[in-house]
């Protein structure tokens, strides 16, 4: 009676009676029934996952072969409890768990660790395709025989089994269109999957294929960064003439490092295949071989319009918080009626504004192979032994381009500061004729992670009482993740402005009417046409030291050319043993574990890279010549051993209703591209900025506590609500500090992820989904599923300044709820997800952090079927055209808006 009683609360509150309401005395068909498939047929296996489970876990199932609820993995992900996610040009790429970043979720491929496209641990969800995809369980309590690593979850997705399924021949193919709002493009996608196991159900083998085909637009308005500086402010306006240093006062303020406007057009082509093959000679002995391969090809030509603010300005305004609101920025003529002003050893101004035309290169090549041999046999009744090897490798190449163009304008632009920006152009920015050379950036990065592992596990069941058996295992890994870069030696070469260019090196471009304000037009360059003018020996003379420049001893191919003699190197190899013990017990109505993982870890950090010898002003900018000596090698070596011990205890509160608590103490190694040995130099007069690698870098630790309590009321239906606490210690983030270094006379800002904060993460679970298949007759077909995640964070940081920052990646509140209809033929899904506010990074020194506005995002799906076989789909993702907001401590600090669109997929799915 409960069950019929809150099914009609539900339908009270979700779908109010009225116009579609079913008169009070109309009678129910008793024949009528509801088919278990779709949406119904995925809530159903996901809960049937949980529940199985001795720890507090989520799942996301297939409902069947090629069928997972969304085309990209992460984007299913993101209707889990707790889970949230992050897009990169509108397709989710990473994943948080209640409030801990992606380097924080340890995600596993049936089981084994995945190696990575980012040099880190945090793993991109957009390398694999969902076709091939049968379930992914979201792990949120520990167990020791889980691979440590996920502070805030372990994740485990799941490829297709051939030997789960039926005997005999199956498959699928999906064929799709998909269309992007901003680009206006439409691309081709085709997957398939095929699946054969033999009558005896001995021998199985699956084979995935998948082509997707992505072109994008996004659309930003972009100030770098707010910094905490000495800003001169000159009393007058762009008109004024003779003014001297009389007319300038200085005050320490946020200032905005630059605005402007970017453009990305986008394609994304992807190639994903699998096979698995399974050999089950005997009920006592199967082994598993499976093999995966991921290629993608992310293409981007990105161009940014850009005021770059240096501290010097005229007509600054402020308001009470010592923030800029507005200022003019002088051009040309102010220089020249002004030359009291001027640097000439008394003044202040070094160079004119400049409106900047930059090309950044973000192109993104990752190719992953990875293969895996998996053994299990039934030794005896009370026995079972398993074993499994593996290998990853992802390599990943990205031209880094940082190429800009730009001109002075005889006028000065006036900025205006609040939480959305405008800038008011004093010349015309679309003039091919009146560009000149600047700064030119242009380096070769690639990365490289490996991993090989191996483990083997031990079961024994055997009754005592309530102690029902053990589990033991061994498992050892090697991983080592490297970047090589070369770069060419150019920066410097004509930054300044002095040299003007060809009008024939520029294109005059629209620019999409995405924000107000924004320029209609903007001039386009290809980046190696100009870096190949540039390269000319006739240009070279012009450059800001062409003996330097011209030497073809230092430069045999021009100081615009990569030089592949000169690398900077970094790698990190670690070394994992771990070792498990988990005991078994189980009495009337509770069953629980209770073991421990230990481990210990041996990294060695390797780097080749050219010393800082000195620095010297630039003649025509306000940035450093840098002079480096020759390559150097430089090694690390760091070790640690951890003892993680946990428990979960599961009580059956009744026939439907489940108790879970648990304790453990988990820990996040460093992400292994921070631990480099690497430094890196740049910045500007008053704003030197050095970083790189830490090699020293300790585990964060985390001691946890969870209580969960689930209704299952169905197989489809549930209630559940869950409390955390986890106490964090050593927690990695990235800082900055101020330093010293011979090399430069003035302080110099480091910022590298170093081990900081400690502090208390703790929060509120509550979910449920509802299928409305009996007891109210104009409700049949329809669900609900819905949950809501609240987290509470306090740190406590070595920096004071940064006490209110929180954790990086966590937002206080999310939720996501979606409602769906589903007979026979027909089915629809509307889904919303929302997730608060949450720190990027927590700045740190002069700078300011950098703040994700709270983001909500509508998606729709539908499907037809044609026949049992044969069944159209479309889908929406971002119906809503919700835009990515980005501020620094608070919203008039403006930092990004970013326009990616809607996206639609139309798709033909036949099964055989």
């Amino acid at each position: 009676m409960r069950k019929t009683v809150l099914a009609a609360l539900i339908a009270e509150m979700l779908l109010p009676l009225g116009a579609y309401a079913q008169t009070a005395g109309e009678p129910i068909d008793p024949s009528a029934k509801v088919v278990v498939s779709g949406v119904r047929a995925s809530l159903a296996s996901s809960l049937a996952t949980k529940r199985l489970q001795e720890g507090v876990v989520d799942a996301v199932s297939a409902e069947d072969a090629g069928k997972f609820p969304d085309t990209n993995i992460a984007e299913s992900l993101q209707r889990v409890t707790g889970v949230q996610i992050q897009r990169n040009n509108g397709e989710g790429r990473y994943i948080s768990v209640r409030g801990l970043g992606p380097e924080f979720n340890n995600v596993l491929v049936n089981g084994r660790t995945m190696t990575s496209d980012t040099g880190g641990r945090d793993f991109s969800f957009d390398l694999l395709s969902s076709d091939l995809i049968s379930k992914a369980i979201v792990y949120k309590t520990s167990m020791p025989f889980l691979p440590e690593g996920g502070i805030g979850s372990t994740v485990d997705i799941q490829t297709a089994r051939p030997l789960s399924g039926k005997a005999g021949h199956s498959g699928v193919v999906n064929v799709f269109d998909s269309y992007d709002s901003n680009s206006k493009k439409n691309t081709p996608n085709v997957s398939g999957m095929y699946s054969f196991a033999n009558e005896n159900k001995t021998f199985g083998v699956t084979g995935s294929l998948s082509y997707t085909d992505r072109a994008s637009k996004q659309n930003k308005a972009i100030n770098d960064a707010w910094n905490l500086r000495d800003v001169y402010m000159i009393d007058g306006d762009l008109n004024s003439k003779g003014l001297t240093m009389a007319n300038v006062t200085s005050k320490k303020l946020l200032m905005p490092q630059s605005f402007g406007y970017q453009q990305e057009n986008e394609t994304r082509k992807r190639l994903v295949s699998n096979v698995t093959m399974q050999y089950n000679p005997s009920p006592d002995w199967k082994l598993t071989a499976d093999a995966l391969y991921s290629r993608l090809n992310q293409r981007n030509d990105v161009i940014a319009i850009s005021d770059w603010n240096n501290p010097v300005q005229l007509g600054v305004k402020y308001d009470s918080n010592n923030q800029v609101t507005s200022f003019m920025r002088p051009g040309a003529n102010f220089f020249a009626n002004n030359p009291a002003l001027v640097g000439d050893g008394t003044g202040i101004l070094t160079d004119a504004n400049s409106n900047d035309m930059i090309v950044k290169g973000g192109d993104r090549l990752s190719i992953t192979k990875a293969f895996g041999l998996n053994a299990k046999w039934n030794v005896s009744p009370e026995w079972k032994l398993e074993g499994d090897i593996s290998n990853s490798r992802t390599t990943t190449k990205t031209p880094d381009q940082w190429i800009v163009a730009g001109m002075v304008p005889n006028n000065g632009d006036t900025l205006t500061f609040g939480s959305i920006p405008s800038l008011s152009f004093g010349d015309g920015i679309t003039d091919p004729n009146a560009v000149r050379a600047h700064a030119v950036s242009n380096k070769d990065v690639r990365f490289s992670d490996e991993l090989s592992e191996g483990r083997m596990n031990a079961s024994w069941a055997h009754e005592i009482g309530a102690f029902k058996g053990l589990d033991t295992g061994v498992a050892y890994s090697q991983r080592k993740v490297g970047r090589n870069q070369w770069e060419s030696d150019s920066w410097n070469a004509f930054s300044g402005y002095h040299v003007a260019l060809p009008s024939s090196l520029f294109t005059v471009k629209s620019l999409d009417n995405a924000f107000p304000g924004a320029p209609a037009s903007y001039l386009s360059f290809d980046p190696y046409a100009y870096m190949n003018y540039l390269n000319q020996p006739s240009t070279l003379a012009l450059s800001n030291d062409p003996a330097l420049y011209l030497d073809k001893t230092k430069f045999p191919n021009g100081p615009m050319a990569i030089d592949y003699t000169k690398p900077n190197f970094w790698s990190v190899k670690e070394k994992v043993s771990s070792i498990f013990l988990d005991s078994k017990w189980e009495g009337e109505r509770w069953s629980a574990n209770a073991g421990v993982r230990v481990v210990h870890v041996n990294s060695t950090s390797t780097g080749i890279s050219r010393v800082l010898l000195s620095a010297t002003k630039s003649p025509n900018d306000t940035t450093y010549i840098l002079n480096y000596g020759p390559a150097v090698e430089t090694s690390v070596d760091n070790s640690y051993s951890s003892v993680l011990p946990s428990g979960n205890l599961k009580f059956d509160l009744t026939d439907d209703m489940v108790l879970r608590l648990a304790a453990s103490k988990t820990e996040t190694r460093p992400t292994l591209n921070q631990m480099g040995v690497d430094n890196w130099y740049g910045g500007r007069f008053g704003d030197v900025q050095t970083g790189g690698g830490n090699p020293y870098l300790k585990p964060m630790e985390s001691k946890n506590l969870d209580l969960s309590y689930e209704w299952y009321l169905s197989k489809t239906n549930f209630l559940g609500a869950a409390i955390f606490q986890k106490k964090v210690s050593n927690f990695l983030e990235r800082r900055l500090e101020d330093i010293t270094i011979p090399q430069y006379s003035e302080v110099v800002h480091d910022t590298r992820i170093r081990n900081g904060q400690k502090g208390k993460i703790k929060g509120i679970e509550l979910a449920g989904q509802y299928a409305f298949d009996n007891g109210i007759a104009w409700l049949r077909g329809f669900g609900v599923a819905a949950n809501y995640t609240f987290v509470d964070a306090s740190a406590s940081r070595d920096d004071a300044a940064a006490l209110d920052c929180g954790y990086p990646g966590l937002s206080k509140q999310s939720y996501n709820a979606s409602l769906f209809y589903e007979n026979e033929t027909f089915s629809a899904r509307v889904s919303y997800n929302w997730r608060n506010k949450f720190a990027v990074d927590c700045g740190g020194g002069s700078t300011q952090p950098r703040t994700r506005a709270a983001y909500g995002q509508y998606d729709l799906s539908l499907r037809y079927n044609i026949t049992p076989k044969i069944a159209l789909y479309l889908d929406g993702i971002n119906l809503s055209n919700s835009r990515m907001h980005e501020y620094a401590n608070n919203e008039s600090q403006f930092l990004t808006l970013e326009d990616v669109g809607r996206r639609v997929n139309a798709g033909l799915r036949f099964a055989f």
